[in-house]
């Protein structure tokens, strides 16, 4: 902590105190959730009490989605890991941990799981001033310091109940959360237009890939070009499919009287396979297929590209990596939304794959995930690069005159892709055949308008990129900004603050309330049998279940109970009538009844 002491110098009048001086109760304030068999993803429900996991946390923020519920008798078994409105929660775990947020109205209690920590602050610190302050650099970099060497991060309760804070008085922390807020308002509204400005280039994208292949996009180029029809291509690509084919075929048979004449010692050339007619196209894929110009043609992948992958035996059998290649080798990583992508790639000797041909990348081939989270994502390998195709990609390698870019684009926009994923398969994970692919639908135009409407793209693609790239740097710069606001706010430096009130009063203030609540826990048997006589003539939960004709809902007691909104006196009442109450679990939530025993 002195490290954190040295950076941020406090004003004259501030103090720096851990958390653990800022609750009551330490061990009843900062507490963690259940050790993991205690909670158990059985014990979850659609309905009852809520529990809220580290999904749920973000830093200043709480996220609203995917909750999860146990029933009444279980929240009571978890008292003790149990929030209300008002508390903090911060997470415990995970890259980054630290992250904390305020248990929003909605949720008036609830449980914590095992990877998240409850703090109830006293009422000498605000509690916007401490959340501010937990998601500031000045406890981020104690929380850093200390899974420092760790393999996963992780802190335990002895570290959160030690970090320390800078504390002011109460009227300075109002007026700095006050600034905080004033100017964070002004960052959200410019994060949110700046975001609301990316979605807005997201379809302005999609919109132009969507003119580009319905023609749109080169209306009057056709008109001024009057290019040749795309069937001319069509012809040329069956004689060229054929011809190579017997080129490959009078190759092969060369290649046998070599490896004859060399006493067979090597590996037996392949022989050429004819060429491959894919499958007619499938309703599914008509019903997606779109209106085109005059002079453009629907064909289908296997027709106008050579559709392969590696074998699985060949794969197994031939296939190593080692250090000393000098083959980098094409995986599924090497493709993403926006095509290919460079990693650090896999090698194998060149010499050792030589005789699977099919699997030589040379430049200019459409690489397609067959399997996996990223199906149906294509790149194009760069010109004039040799690579090995590996496995769960697909290689299409083009014909004559169809351009590899164009092939790109046209299955990266978002019909194009979606008819690539007709015929994917949905089970463990979606998965498309060679055969499948070859089926895929295909508008082309001429190899004039391909390269036109490439050229136009690649323009129109470059200023949406450069657009981006600034608005996501100046997002980071808004995230920049937040945490340098905080740091200043931290040190006395973003409000002009003068005031006699001093934080040893509040101190004092805890003290008195430290008091106080050793006293109340000394008295507690005497205090409930006095709580139970006031409960009475306010409606207890006893009398509100008697008198419900109907099962109601925890929520539905909690609300209408005379416990005002305190859950700790909530739970301990609904503990003293455990034996009294019947819980009837349905689908879909958990009901609560008086049991009579008449």
């Amino acid at each position: 902590m002195k490290e954190e002491q040295d950076i941020y110098n406090l004003p004259k009048g501030w103090i720096w105190v851990s958390l653990s001086d800022i609750v009551v109760n330490s061990k009843a304030d900062i507490v963690d959730g259940p050790f993991g068999s205690n909670l158990k993803s059985s014990d979850y429900q659609d309905k009852g009490i809520p529990v809220f996991k580290i999904q749920n946390i973000k830093a200043g923020h709480f996220l609203d989605k995917n909750i999860q519920y146990v029933t009444s008798a279980k929240s009571i078994e978890l008292e003790r890991h149990s929030f209300k409105e008002g508390d903090i929660i911060i997470t415990k775990l995970g890259e980054p941990l630290g992250l904390a947020c305020k248990v929003p109205a909605k949720y008036p209690f609830g449980i914590i799981v095992a990877d998240l920590i409850r703090l109830r602050p006293s009422k000498i610190i605000d509690t916007d001033y401490l959340l501010y302050l937990i998601n500031s650099e000045i406890v981020q970099n104690q929380l850093k310091n200390i899974t420092k060497g760790t393999t996963r991060s992780r802190v335990n309760l002895t570290q959160v109940r030690s970090i320390k804070i800078p504390l002011t008085g109460m009227g300075e922390q109002k007026a700095i959360v006050s600034q905080i807020k004033s100017l964070f308002s002004r960052l959200d509204e410019a994060e949110s237009m700046l975001n609301k400005a990316s979605g807005q280039l997201k379809i302005y994208k999609q919109s132009i890939s969507k003119k580009a292949f319905e023609g749109r996009l080169t209306e009057h180029w056709r008109m001024e070009t009057n290019p040749e029809p795309a069937k001319r291509i069509l012809d040329d690509i069956d004689v060229e499919r054929q011809t190579k084919f017997e080129v490959d075929l009078s190759d092969w048979k060369s290649a046998i009287i070599d490896w004859e004449k060399d006493s067979k010692q090597k590996i037996r050339p392949s022989r050429p396979s004819k060429p491959i007619v894919p499958d007619k196209t499938s309703e599914e894929h008509t019903s997606k297929m779109w209106a085109i110009p005059s002079g453009w043609e629907w064909t289908q992948l296997g027709f106008i590209t050579f559709v392969t992958k590696l074998a699985g035996f060949e794969y197994t059998k031939y296939v190593k990596y080692t250090e000393k290649g000098d083959l980098p080798v094409i995986k599924a990583e090497n493709v993403g939304a926006k095509g290919f992508k460079k990693t650090k790639y896999s090698k194998v000797v060149a010499e050792s794959v030589s005789h699977l041909k099919r699997s030589q990348l040379y430049g200019g081939e459409l690489i397609i995930v067959f399997v996996g989270a990223g199906t149906g994502n294509v790149g194009t390998i760069p010109q004039n690069n040799i690579f090995f195709l590996g496995p769960n990609i697909g290689m299409a390698r083009p014909y004559g005159n169809i351009d590899s870019k164009f092939l790109e684009y046209f299955y990266q926009s978002p019909r194009g892709k979606e008819l690539l994923l007709v015929s994917a398969k949905a089970v463990a994970q979606p998965s498309l055949s060679m055969g499948n692919i070859r089926q895929t639908p295909f508008a082309i135009p001429s190899k004039q308008e391909q390269l036109a409407i490439v050229q136009m793209l690649d323009y129109q693609f470059t200023l949406v990129e450069n657009l981006e790239k600034s608005i996501t740097t100046t997002l980071d710069n808004i995230i920049i900004l937040r945490h340098s606001l905080l740091k200043r706010a931290f040190e006395g430096r973003i409000v002009n603050y003068n005031s006699n009130e001093s934080v040893l009063d509040l101190l004092k203030i805890l003290d008195k309330e430290r008091i106080e609540h050793l006293k109340i826990q000394k008295q507690i048997p005497r205090a409930k049998t006095k709580q139970t006589t006031q409960m009475k003539e306010k409606k207890s939960l006893l009398e509100i279940l008697k008198e419900s004709k109907s099962p109601i809902t925890v929520q539905e007691l909690w609300e209408n109970s005379s416990t005002e909104g305190d859950v700790e006196r909530f739970y301990s009442e609904l503990k003293e009538i455990a034996d009294q109450i019947v819980e009837i679990k349905s689908e879909t939530e958990s009901l609560l009844s008086f049991k009579n025993e008449n």
